[in-house]
């Protein structure tokens, strides 16, 4: 039995952890689909949910591996799918691109952007510059204190 808090947070939080957290006894897209479960039943409408984002984000030749079979950043990647297979209106991401190389690194924070929306909050903590300077708002961390923050952008 799901408790109020439960739901809330597999209906509007999407959370993408550094360690991947996956449940390595199940296949890439258990893992995902799993999660679109969670909201309910239709165990169909998960299963394409999970196919999409695995072509998304290039896993298709991983689909049916267990994640102890995945590298680093394909697990990195499982973990994403995971989070955003229920549209969620808030992201938490830590370090969602840390274990994956540039060019992964680079295509899944051009699908984070594309999620972004007047209804959609997308918290992100990363050491690469790049990926910070696409931020509306950033705020640094310094031996434990804010040293520097932004105003959000409008649009």
């Amino acid at each position: 039995m799901q408790s109020d808090n439960d739901k809330l947070r597999a209906n509007k939080i999407g959370i993408i952890y550094q360690d991947n957290n996956l449940l390595s006894d199940f296949t890439t897209i258990e893992n995902i689909y799993l999660s679109r479960l969670s909201i309910d039943e239709n165990k169909k409408k998960a299963l394409e949910d999970a196919k999409k984002l695995i072509k998304k984000l290039g896993l298709t030749n991983r689909e049916n591996h267990l994640a102890s079979e995945l590298s680093g950043g394909e697990m990195q990647r499982v973990a994403i799918a995971r989070a955003l297979i229920n549209s969620p209106e808030i992201i938490l991401a830590d370090e969602p691109t840390g274990s994956l190389d540039m060019k992964n690194a680079r295509d899944v924070f051009k699908i984070l952007l594309k999620l972004k929306n007047k209804n959609r909050l997308i918290i992100f903590a990363t050491h690469n510059r790049f990926f910070a300077n696409m931020a509306d708002c950033k705020i640094e961390l310094i031996s434990g204190k804010i040293k520097k923050s932004t105003n959000a952008r409008i649009k």
